[in-house]
C-alpha cells in the first residue's frame, strides 16, 4: 500500500485574481496542526487545520462573492487520487482545486478554457457576422466571470447567453433582465472594453454597447418578446 503524503492545491486569489499553485505536506500537521496558504500578493488564501490528521478543516477566501467558505475533509479527500472542486456555494463555480498535482493542473487548465475557444470547437464562428470581434467579446465576459464581475442586481451569477449573428444577450432567469452587447464591428470592441463590472437590472432592458450605451430601456412583456 502507497501512503500519498503531499497534495497540490491551486486557488484564485480573492483579492489580485491570480490562480495560486502550492504544495501540502501530510506532515506539516505533525507538530502544528494548521497551515496557512498566502498568495504572492500577500493576500491570504486558505487555512488547513486539524487536530488528528484524519479530519480537516478547510477554510478559503472566494474570488467569487468574496465570502469564507468552510469545508470538513478527510484525509483522504485531501491526499487522495481526484481533484477535489473548492466550490462557491453562490455562483456554482470553482475557484480551485485539491489533489495530485496532474489533475489539479488539468483540472484548472479546462475551467480557464475560454468561451471563444468552446464557440470555435463548436464551429459557431462561422455563424458571426464579424467572428473575430465576437470571441473577443466573449472572452472579454468571460474574464469578468471569473472575476465575479458579471451578475445581476438581484443577486444571480449565472446568466444565460445566447449568441446571435451580431450580437450576446445576457438573460437573468429569475428576474427577466436582459442585456445586448452588440459584437459586429470594431467599434463594440473599443466600447466595451473598459468596461470591468456588468449588472442587469430587474425587468429592464440595457443596451451595454450600442449608440445607446449605458441606457436602460423599459418595455413590457408583448414589447421585449416582439423586439427579440
Amino acid at each position: 500500500m502507497i501512503l500519498t503524503t503531499n497534495t497540490t492545491i491551486a486557488i484564485q486569489c480573492s483579492q489580485c485574481g491570480e490562480l495560486e499553485f502550492h504544495a501540502l505536506s501530510l506532515f506539516a500537521f505533525s507538530r502544528q496542526g494548521r497551515k496557512n496558504l498566502h498568495c504572492g500578493c500577500g493576500h491570504h488564501l486558505m487555512s488547513v487545520s486539524s487536530r488528528n490528521r484524519r479530519q480537516f478543516n478547510v477554510t478559503y477566501a472566494c474570488a467569487y462573492c468574496g465570502e469564507t467558505h468552510y469545508l470538513k475533509l478527510t484525509h483522504c479527500a485531501i491526499w487522495g487520487k481526484e481533484a477535489l472542486p473548492l466550490a462557491c456555494p453562490d455562483v456554482g463555480a470553482s475557484v480551485g482545486y485539491i489533489g495530485p498535482k496532474q489533475k489539479v493542473t488539468h483540472a484548472c487548465h479546462e475551467r480557464e478554457k475560454s468561451i471563444g475557444d468552446l464557440a470555435m470547437e463548436l464551429g459557431y464562428e462561422e455563424e458571426f457576422e464579424n467572428p473575430e470581434v465576437m470571441l473577443w467579446v466573449l472572452d472579454h465576459l468571460h474574464r469578468l466571470t471569473r472575476q465575479g464581475d458579471l451578475g445581476c442586481a438581484c443577486g444571480n451569477h449565472q446568466l444565460t447567453f445566447e449568441l446571435l449573428p451580431d450580437r450576446i444577450e445576457l438573460y437573468c432567469e429569475y428576474c427577466e433582465a436582459v442585456g445586448v452587447i452588440y459584437a459586429d464591428s470594431s467599434d463594440n470592441v473599443r466600447q466595451i472594453e473598459g468596461i470591468d463590472s456588468i449588472y442587469l437590472e430587474e425587468n429592464k432592458t440595457w443596451l451595454i454597447n450600442s449608440p445607446l450605451r449605458g441606457q436602460h430601456v423599459s418595455r413590457t412583456i408583448e414589447e421585449e418578446k416582439k423586439w427579440r
